[in-house]
């Protein structure tokens, strides 16, 4: 019932999106609402179709290459395309902005995205994990889901058991991409988790499954790529060391977080870092204020919302994109818009 009532809502935001851009509505609200004002969209991973049953990314980050290409044309339509030099200089232009942001550094971010990136000549921010960089080190997420579905493979009484004492023994019986998407909803319901318990559970299932290098797909970014990046006029931005949610780390650990990645990513691109976007887009007082000690000029979280010179630099909205909410034009610029 709940999956049934969720295709009906997204049906019935399609429908509107599309009713809306047809009879002029959605551009008559854009210029009406967006005048004067940056929309920042964040993107996680730009990963094809074809790829994804390799992944163990929740569908919530990510977007089709096909899909990414058709957005930047939207936005070079729409939009002024900008970078953070502008970002909020108080400019009294009426055109609407755009500002692009990736977190995480996905190696997908590179290979895919960052071609249509140079096709529309779009600038654009990657915010890397410094931890991660040059590494076959992979996000819990996707290493524990990588995991469970390989003992899910596994006929043994310890596979079993292990599966049934998380309660995914029954959903692990399931086939193919079914039982993938499964096992991704499951893991993602343990962000609540404390960082012992999630370590905790890894080890467990690696005492019965050989993890190796994981997935391929789902690594980061080297250095050699980001510098690429870089000398051709994407911004590298912070995304901490660890990748762990800073409010829930003693003020010491977030200045250490803050201040290793920023020196770090500037020792090895010879360029100053300006931005940070915070991991899960926590954020209080005190991660701002460490932020603007540390010299960043400002801070992004997940906060729906677009901004202007009057928004806090240290806490900036963003709009998250991935191919449920951006799959077609009408359905895209209404998702920008924050029509739904």
């Amino acid at each position: 019932m709940r999956k049934l009532f969720s295709t009906i809502i997204k049906l019935t935001k399609k429908v509107v999106s599309y009713i809306f851009y047809y009879t002029g509505v959605t551009g008559y609200i854009l210029k009406k609402k967006l005048s004067n004002k940056t929309v920042i969209l964040t993107y996680h991973r730009v990963l094809p179709v074809n790829l994804r049953d390799k992944s163990f990314s929740h569908q919530a980050i990510l977007v089709d290459p096909a899909n990414f290409d058709m957005h930047l044309s939207v936005i070079c339509e729409y939009f002024k395309v900008i970078d953070t030099r502008v970002l909020l200089n108080g400019d009294k232009e009426c055109e609407p902005r755009c500002l692009i942001t990736f977190d995480d550094g996905w190696r997908d971010n590179y290979e895919y995205a960052y071609p249509i990136l140079m096709k529309y000549n779009c600038p654009a921010i990657v915010f890397v994990p410094l931890d991660y960089i040059s590494t076959n080190k992979t996000f819990w997420q996707e290493k524990l889901g990588y995991l469970m579905w390989h003992a899910s493979k596994l006929d043994s009484n310890k596979s079993r058991a292990l599966l049934n004492k998380y309660g995914i023994d029954e959903i692990c019986k399931s086939e193919g991409s079914k039982k993938q998407s499964a096992i991704i909803d499951y893991v993602r319901s343990l962000k609540a988790r404390t960082y012992k318990q999630l370590e905790e559970i890894k080890q467990e299932f690696l005492e019965i499954v050989d993890y190796g290098d994981g997935s391929y797909v789902d690594k980061h970014m080297t250095w050699d790529q980001i510098r690429e990046l870089d000398k051709n006029g994407i911004e590298i931005g912070s995304h901490a060391c660890s990748h762990k949610i800073l409010t829930e780390l003693a003020r010491e650990e977030v200045i250490s977080e803050l201040e290793k990645s920023k020196t770090s990513i500037e020792n090895n691109l010879q360029a100053v870092v300006k931005s940070i976007a915070y991991p899960n887009g926590d954020y209080n007082d005190v991660i701002g204020d460490v932020a603007r000690s540390e010299g960043y000029m400002y801070g992004f979280g997940t906060e729906f919302g677009h901004v202007d010179e009057s928004s806090n630099r240290y806490n900036l909205k963003r709009i998250n994109i991935n191919d449920t909410v951006a799959d077609s034009k009408p359905v895209f610029l209404a998702t920008l818009i924050g029509i739904f």
